[in-house]
């Protein structure tokens, strides 16, 4: 994004409307375009009233695609990842013995570099992770190293969510060393798991969690899935 010097008028309604505070104000306003993700929420809050924004999507694709919400992704892939833990319980992907791992690198309000990115999904690879095929990123990158393509690696996005599972007692390998990533990223990232409960109601990954020293809450967020339950009670291993 950047603002054309000629149509602004120095309002400053801009400023406050840029999640990462890449608009200052000189003469005119100006953009930081390393700074900016391209995800449009200046112009989206219609606050300009000439219209001074001139958008870079076409200069800085992979920017646009993962940080604008409402636009269609390079990677051929719609949305920032799957409905897999919302619907669990009907598309029955994630089996009894896996846990699913949604991290999302950048949010709230920091954005993220896909050279951070890729920390996390290499370390992700060197454990065994399953990478989800639905998801956008993972059409970026090799899903046996989780090296991301070269050529994108500087670029800076809102956030992107990596998905992938692995066997139950990966857990704590996974949390321990995401743990031990965190200071080596320069951005912020949350951790998602998901597990199936057995069949007397207990829910594996809980202890797991909980020897850690996380809080579990089961009733913190619940997604339910209606329809046909898919799930087999043991996953191919």
């Amino acid at each position: 994004m950047r603002i054309d010097p000629d149509v602004c008028i120095s309002c400053g309604n801009c400023i406050v409307w840029c999640p990462l505070g890449a608009i200052r104000m000189e003469d005119a306003a100006v953009v930081d375009r390393d700074a900016c993700v391209e995800c449009g929420a200046c112009r989206r809050a219609g606050v300009c009233p000439v219209d001074a924004f001139r958008t870079e999507s076409d200069e800085r694709p992979y920017r646009f695609a993962f940080s604008d919400p409402s636009v269609a992704k390079p990677t051929g892939i719609a949305g920032r990842g799957t409905e897999e833990m919302k619907t669990n319980d009907v598309t029955g992907r994630f089996k009894r013995g896996r846990v699913g791992i949604c991290i999302e690198p950048g949010r709230p309000g920091t954005g993220a570099r896909f050279y951070d990115i890729e920390k996390i999904t290499t370390t992700m690879a060197r454990l065994g992770a399953r990478f989800e095929p639905a998801n956008p990123l993972t059409t970026l990158m090799c899903v046996q190293t989780g090296k991301i393509r070269e050529d994108i690696l500087d670029e800076k996005v809102m956030s992107a969510v990596i998905e992938c599972d692995f066997p139950e007692p990966q857990l704590q390998k996974v949390i321990s060393a995401l743990d031990a990533i965190a200071d080596h990223v320069d951005c912020v990232f949350s951790v998602s798991c998901i597990g199936r409960a057995d069949t007397d109601g207990r829910v594996a990954l809980e202890h797991t969690l909980r020897g850690l020293g996380i809080a579990y809450y089961p009733n913190g967020k619940t997604n339910l899935g209606m329809g046909r339950p898919l799930a087999a009670e043991v996953d191919e291993q």
